[in-house]
């Protein structure tokens, strides 16, 4: 048997790769529809839990998705004081494998792709969940994600105001310069969460607290509007999931492992009885997505490996048809033919 490779692609290199808004918005839908239809495997997310050590801790996402026939697991760390160290808060690597073989295909940093999947989730819910209208847009979080969310949901609705507010006043005054000039709206930091949210068209909660805190209260969300939330610590008015017509998750097995309103499960409070469903059954067409003007609507996405696996495999078919990575050896030669280097051969 001949030796065994897998491409390997650095950050620029997939950087490089990766799809504008709207064909992002595409691959992503794609792997939500697949999970609405049941062709994924998706077991729930891992955890390294670390905070109490080092402020962080790591998210395992394995997965395969069959829309496009490959599986897959991505490592990511999530570092809330990386910025000290001039470090985005995530990073990530993504193994993709050939689900018939258990070959690698590819190893590659996941960073920037998480970002832009998590945007694209973001935005998904929010097509089918916000009035297509929706004009006004707050946003709680300047990390690495929330560029992606502003520029997919520029790409999808009539945005004429987005409003950021973050713990830190240079982030969000950072984030809005860059959402006007890549968008040409109206962007601007507002000093408390309050600003932000209330009389918004979509809110958007993309924290990363370091412990439970209230930022966005059940009376600021007017009728009709629509709130995505994904902050691993939770952020949101407990009463929300209760008030509001439709609440919608991505994977609710995912969601009963942790996440932004994970405690109000583990309490019993929130059980499945309260969820409408999941988003890739409203994206697969099973289940209406909003029906009125004036309902309110939580999206709440833990993120899944299926969103990362869809995406990178587009990344490496680009890079394949490119000629674009580093081919690395995963070994020489057979293992079982006495010169691949296994132990005891």
């Amino acid at each position: 048997m001949a030796g065994l490779e897998f491409l390997y692609l650095d950050h620029e290199t997939v950087t490089g790769l990766l799809p504008e808004p709207a064909r992002c918005i595409e691959i992503v839908g794609g792997g939500l529809a697949a999970h609405g239809r049941g062709d994924v495997v998706l077991p729930p997310k891992a955890h390294i839990q670390l905070d109490d050590r080092f402020n962080g801790h790591f998210n395992i996402l394995p997965g395969y998705a069959g829309n496009v026939g490959m599986a897959g697991v991505k490592v990511i760390g999530d570092y809330v004081d990386n910025h000290a160290r001039g470090l985005p808060s995530e990073i990530a690597l993504l193994l993709l494998s050939d689900p018939a073989t258990g070959v690698p295909a590819a190893l590659m940093d996941a960073t920037r792709l998480t970002w832009l999947r998590t945007g694209a989730v973001t935005a998904i819910g929010a097509r089918h969940l916000a009035r297509p209208d929706s004009a006004v847009v707050g946003h709680l979080g300047a990390r690495g994600t929330a560029l992606a969310n502003l520029l997919m949901l520029a790409a999808l609705f009539p945005l004429r105001e987005i409003r950021i507010n973050s713990a830190r006043p240079e982030t969000r005054e950072a984030l809005a310069r860059e959402v006007t000039a890549r968008t040409g709206i109206v962007a601007r930091p507002v000093a408390t969460a309050r600003e932000a949210v209330e009389g918004a068209d979509i809110v958007v909660e993309a924290t990363r607290l370091c412990r439970p805190t209230v930022l966005v209260e059940e009376a600021w969300l007017k009728p009709g509007a629509c709130l995505v939330a994904y902050g691993w610590v939770m952020a949101l008015d407990p009463r929300l999931p209760f008030a509001v017509d439709k609440l919608v998750v991505d994977d609710w097995a995912q969601c009963q492992v942790g996440g932004q309103l994970h405690p109000l499960i583990a309490d019993g409070r929130l059980t499945g009885r309260h969820v409408y469903g999941e988003i890739g059954r409203i994206v697969a067409g099973f289940l209406p997505g909003r029906t009125s003007s004036a309902e309110r609507t939580l999206f709440w996405h833990r993120g899944f490996a299926i969103s990362d696996i869809v995406l990178g495999h587009h990344v490496l078919e680009q890079a394949r048809a490119k000629g674009l990575g580093t081919p690395l050896a995963l070994w020489r030669n057979s293992p079982e033919d006495g010169r691949g280097g296994m132990p005891g051969a």
